[in-house]
Formats: structure tokens, sequence, C-alpha cells
């Protein structure tokens, strides 16, 4: 067990904030000692012992001094996942990133702060992931390559080395991205596609190889089932 050195907030109390809490407890220096949720969303006193504040008053239980935060928002929306993770910067706290230990990543890279990268991952060197990046476990970022920020990468995928992945993609599971490549803002890469070619920004793109299917301007990137919608 990794000594517990600092303390952590968890913003969200969803199924899936309670796994990546999970990930802190067990496998960081980070010990979770409360989570918290919008006043008007908050649905639970405590999670298995564990405070559940609204973040409305968050700041006049803990000090921002002695504790970090991290918002733990999946990707049932990935504009919500932006716009959710700034509201918790706007805060006091410094807010922290979770990288497995069972993760590879060279020394050379920079990844910025609410970010995961999961058990399995692979980041080679001079790769830069921005903020709110969340990289589930298996995928892998070569070399100088750049995530940009609010980004999902889904277990399995692979990005090509010197590719750019635009800000609040999403690459699904198993998809690969060719070497080279510049993806635009927005871009929605299908399961199991592979890429081959730039994108267009707010566009989804599904195959082998990948082609334009449909743009998502007005709503942004909504790829979850009612079912997962309902348990976070």
């Amino acid at each position: 067990m990794i000594p517990k050195t600092k303390k952590l907030i968890i913003y969200g109390e969803s199924s899936y904030a309670q796994m990546l809490a999970n990930y802190f407890q067990t496998d960081s220096e980070y010990e979770v000692v409360a989570f918290c949720a919008d006043e008007a969303y908050k649905t639970q006193d405590e999670i298995e012992g564990i405070p559940v504040i609204a973040l409305e008053e968050i700041e006049t239980h803990y000090a921002s001094d002695t504790h970090s935060i991290f918002s733990a928002i999946g990707y049932k929306s990935v504009r919500t996942h932006k716009l959710l993770f700034e509201k918790i910067a706007k805060l006091s706290f410094p807010v922290a990133s979770y990288v497995s230990s069972k993760a590879i990543v060279d020394e050379s890279c920079h990844i910025g702060i609410n970010c995961l990268v999961l058990a399995g991952c692979i980041i080679e060197p001079e790769t830069v992931i921005e903020d709110n990046c969340f990289v589930n476990s298996g995928a892998i970022v070569c070399h100088h390559s750049v995530v940009k920020a609010h980004t999902i990468l889904a277990s399995g995928s692979l990005i090509g080395g010197h590719s750019t992945v635009g800000e609040s993609s999403l690459i699904g599971f198993h998809a690969t991205v060719a070497e080279l490549l510049e993806l635009a803002d927005e871009t929605l890469l299908a399961a199991g596609s592979v890429l081959l070619e730039d994108t267009h920004k707010h566009t989804m793109y599904v195959g082998t190889p990948a082609k334009a299917l449909k743009e998502h301007s007005d709503t942004g990137i909504i790829i979850a089932a009612k079912a997962l919608q309902n348990k976070g």
C-alpha cells in the first residue's frame, strides 16, 4: 500500500466516481476523505462511510492547503465532462491526477491536471496529455503525440505517433488513429474503427477505413446508453 500523504475530495457520487475513488485509495498517495456533488443533484449523505458534501459548501468544510480535488465525471456527455471540470478548477483546491502504477509513462511526457491514466496504458516519449483527459485501460498514445484537453480515450484505443487529437474528442474502444494525423475538436471515432485521414470538427467517424457519418455541433458527443446514464 502506498503511504497516504495527501487528502482528496472526489467531485461526483455515481458508481463511476466510486470506482475512481477506489483507484486513488488503493494505488496513490491520496486518501479519499469526501465526495461532493452539486446541492441540486446530491442524493446521499455518505458512501461506504465517506461523507458526501454539497459542492457549494465544500470550501467551508475542507482547507485548500491540505486537500486536493478531482472531477470524476465520465463521458455520458463530453461537454459536461469539460464544464464540470471547469467548475471545480475555479475553486481554491489543487486539482489532482491519477496515473496507475501499472501504466507505462515515459518520463519525458507531460500529464495535465484532472487526468486519468489507467492500468495497462502506454504513453510513449515526448507525448502531451492536456488537462482533464481520461486515458482508459490499455490505451496507447505513441511518441510525440498531443491529446488536447477534455478528451477521452476508451480502453484499447491507439493514437499513432506525431498525431494530435483535438479538444473534447472521444476515441472509442479499440479504435485506431494512424500516425501524423490532425483530429479536429469534438471528433468522435467509433469503437473498432481505423482512422487514416484528418477529421472535421464536431463529426463522428465510423468504419475501416473510418469515414464521416454524422455531425454533432448542437449536442456535442453524447454516447452513453440509457441504462448507463441512469447508473452514472
